[in-house]
């Protein structure tokens, strides 16, 4: 492995002691603060040699072939170990997580299975030695495998806004037969938007319950190449939590996907706090450039109910009105699917591909108001 640029060889004048202007820690201090870890691998070297590391990481590792090899072929060298096992996915047998081996003059190795990264931490430790097993542990480097469309949810936990990532299944939709002859042009103009770098904008699609809106945008943030953050209809109002900018900061050139978004996208109140304020912001405000996140908004309300300032020109990518299917399309789908119905009326998908399903809605039956009289003559 080759260092660029830099000459990391130490330095001969210290401007001062390490081991004079520095305290020991409290041994507690070495566990980590991070969910699902076991030890914080800086603490713990400063706890071990009271000095600031050098610190080199490799990522996509198969740690758990790597670490067989490594114990095997340096099993001379290491000193001393740490290690925690845990279950993974709800294995019957638990597994060897995180494993630090001590080696060397103050060499550190961390073995992260979970997150399939190798590292080292090092001060007097002589460079060519890390780069020795740098070089031999690249033998484990992961192929990158097809991966299934993700979404990174956002969850409220006991630590504020996080995200938890979320495989989705790109739906098998094909856009001329399920949407009405108008909106196979909007299509075109939302993939070539939102398939650009550095853009920004915003997406509004509204329409009744059933009408494929939901189906679409699946099938829409499956076929782009960009990191997709889904806001549920549950957090609505953390559009104005502060933690929100931050995740959007760590994932730049992203979607940003709000449904059932009624409670954001209607009226502004006048505190420029509001909703509507913090989406104008995202989307085409001084945060805008710096982010470069564009945004889709379904909702079922009207669009005349939606604030005017959503809709300028330079800041709306498209906006569409998903309806009912016209008889025509709605006939030939049906037919496509199986179905011998004959359709007269305009039919949203839901109800198109569900035809074979009961009807549960009950009829209402007109109660008298007030007392029943009860007959004790039986």
């Amino acid at each position: 492995m080759q260092t660029n640029n830099l000459t990391l060889s130490p330095t001969t004048d210290r401007p001062f002691e390490l081991a004079k202007t520095s305290a020991k820690m409290t041994i507690s201090e070495v566990f980590a603060e991070r969910k699902g870890s076991y030890l914080n691998e800086f603490t713990l070297f400063v706890a071990h040699f009271n000095s600031i590391p050098n610190f080199i990481h490799e990522v996509d590792i198969d740690c758990k072939k790597a670490n067989l090899w490594f114990s095997e072929n340096y099993k001379s060298e290491i000193k001393d170990f740490y290690y925690d096992k845990r279950y993974f996915n709800r294995s019957k047998k638990a597994e060897i997580d995180d494993i630090f081996y001590f080696l060397y003059d103050d060499l550190i190795v961390d073995f992260d299975t979970n997150c399939s990264t190798v590292r080292f931490l090092f001060r007097k430790t002589e460079l060519s030695k890390v780069e020795d097993i740098i070089n031999s542990i690249h033998k484990f480097k992961k192929r990158k495998q097809k991966q299934k469309p993700e979404i990174s949810l956002l969850v409220n936990s006991m630590t504020g806004i996080e995200t938890k990532s979320l495989q989705i299944t790109k739906p098998k939709l094909n856009i001329e037969d399920n949407y009405n002859e108008d909106f196979k042009e909007i299509h075109k103009t939302i993939l070539r938007r939102l398939s650009r770098k550095n853009d920004k904008g915003l997406v509004l699609l509204h329409g009744k319950p059933g009408t494929g809106k939901t189906s679409y945008i699946r099938y829409l943030i499956s076929s782009l190449k960009k990191d997709v953050i889904f806001l549920p209809p549950n957090m609505a109002s953390a559009i104005t939590n502060p933690s929100l900018i931050s995740i959007l900061i760590d994932n730049p050139n992203s979607i940003f996907v709000i449904e059932d978004a009624e409670n954001i996208v209607v009226d502004r109140e006048q505190d420029g706090n509001s909703p509507v304020s913090a989406l104008l912001n995202i989307s085409d405000g001084l945060l805008a450039d710096c982010l470069n996140v564009q945004i889709i908004c379904s909702f079922n309300t009207d669009i005349s109910k939606i604030d005017s300032a959503l809709m300028r020109k330079g800041r709306l990518i498209a906006k569409y009105e998903f309806k009912e299917l016209e008889v025509e399309k709605a006939q030939q789908l049906s037919n496509k699917l199986g179905f011998e119905t004959n359709i007269n009326k305009p039919m949203t998908l839901t109800s198109i591909y569900n035809q074979d399903e009961k009807d549960f809605q009950q009829s209402r039956k007109s109660n008298p108001i007030g007392f029943q009289a009860i007959n004790n003559n039986r």
